[in-house]
Parts: structure tokens; sequence; C-alpha cells
């Protein structure tokens, strides 16, 4: 009975409470001390002034005394503990500054940021390109984007297809809902431990739960190739000129230290 609610659970929950509550610990931790040291190194090196961060109210980024951090998330504290149980009451969410949506930034003036920072979070925006536009928009010539993005092959993203550039281009000029349905298939089907079992039915019931439910999942994944082939697709197709200062690989994730170019 037990195992069989379990297999409930969606699949990232599922990952998560292991990787954090059981077993799998010992190794990760090791993992989760790398990427923390380097997140806080480079953050340490390209991070002052004000600026803000996107999303990251369960885990912000540390930064050293010279940086003002407001944060940014699209729920209040309380409907990010509603919306997502799965992060427990160990958890420590701190409550956003700007409720907005991370895409459009609308309550953010023009040039007004030394920095954002947005650690995995764009994988889970439906529109990209739409991100990237408005982190350029609010940051000031020469401000950084601290960008980390999970390594789909590391993750439990790993037997979903690269989203190619092609893609997100399409989802920024012709409106992303008309591939929301097939991304919530796909993440349905290719995260779930039952992938090889081919239950259609299953699958398409899950999908259509989680779209129901508005659950933030991780509609566009990346291997690092894939996350270069992005940047550079930005800046050439829609002439958002981002110069990548730094990129570094750790644990499950990559992390691109970009500045606005004049």
């Amino acid at each position: 009975m037990a195992h069989a609610l379990w297999r409930k659970i969606p699949a990232p929950v599922r990952f998560f409470c292991m990787r954090h509550f059981f077993g799998i610990a010992r190794e990760y931790a090791k993992t989760g001390r790398v990427v923390a040291h380097n997140r806080m190194l480079l953050a340490a090196r390209y991070i002052e002034g004000d600026g803000i961060e996107i999303g990251g109210l369960g885990r912000p980024l540390k930064v050293g005394a010279n940086a003002r951090v407001k944060y940014v998330d699209r729920l209040s504290g309380d409907d990010l503990k509603t919306g997502y149980p799965e992060m427990g009451k160990k958890i420590r969410v701190l409550r956003p500054d700007i409720v907005a949506n991370g895409e459009t930034l609308d309550p953010i003036s023009d040039s007004s940021q030394s920095f954002v920072i947005a650690n995995h979070v764009i994988e889970h925006f439906e529109n990209p390109v739409l991100f990237f536009k408005n982190a350029y928009r609010v940051l000031k010539d020469e401000g950084i984007l601290y960008l980390a993005i999970p390594d789909k092959e590391k993750t439990f993203d790993h037997k979903r297809p690269v989203t190619g550039f092609a893609h997100i281009k399409e989802d920024f000029i012709n409106g992303p809902t008309g591939s929301r349905w097939s991304h919530f298939l796909e993440f349905a089907t290719l995260t779930s431990v039952d992938a090889d079992l081919k239950q259609a039915d299953h699958f398409r019931m899950a999908a259509e739960t989680l779209m129901r439910e508005d659950y933030s999942i991780h509609f566009h994944v990346w291997d690092i190739e894939g996350m270069i082939d992005m940047i550079q697709g930005v800046r050439e197709e829609f002439e958002i000129n981002f110069r990548i200062k730094c990129m570094v690989s750790s644990g499950d994730e990559c992390v691109f230290i970009l500045q606005k170019q004049a």
C-alpha cells in the first residue's frame, strides 16, 4: 500500500524527498558542497551593488556584504508553501520582496539593476526568450546575469530531448500556448520511473493533472551544448547582447556569468 502511494507521487517530488531526506544523501552532500562552493566563488567575484534574485526563495544565492538583493517570485511566501508542499517545514522559504512574473519582471524599471540572479528557474519558464529580453532590459550597462541551468544529463530529465533554439524562438514569436500540452505530456512521460512501460493512459492522466494544477514543471531542458546554443541564438536573433564572461559546470548544473553589453 505504501509503495503504491509512493509511486503516485510525481517523480521530481520523489527525487527531491530521496535526495534531501533519505539515503542518497552522502554522495549528494559531497556534490552539493562543490556546487555551493563554486556558486559562492562566482558570486564573490561578479555580484555587487543592488540587484534581484528570481525564484531563489528556498535556496537563495549567498552573496557578499557589498551586494544587496531583493527577492522576486510569482507567488507569495504562503502561496509557495501551499503550492509546493514537497518543500516541507524544514526548508525555510524567504518571503519575496517583489511578487512578479519572472519572465516579464513588470514592476522593475529599465536599467535599474546591477545584477539579476536566476538559478534553476529558466527551465520553468514557458518563454525563455522573453525572460532574456527582460533581464537585459532591467540590467544596467555592464550588469550581470548570474544564470544557473540544470544539465539534463544529470537530472531526472535525462531521457528528454534537448530543447533546440528553434523551439524557444517559435514559443517567443507565436506564444508558448501552442506547445504547452506537449511539454506537460513529455514531462509526465519521460521523467517517470515507469516510462519504459509505455502506459500512455497513465502518462496522459498525470499530464492533465499537472497542467490543471499549473504545476511548475521543467518546460525546457538543455545539455551544456544546448545552453550555449540558446545564449548565442538569443544574442544573434534578438540582439540581446549578453557576453559570456564565465561558465562553470559542477554537480547537476552549469553557471553562466553573462554581462550586458551597451
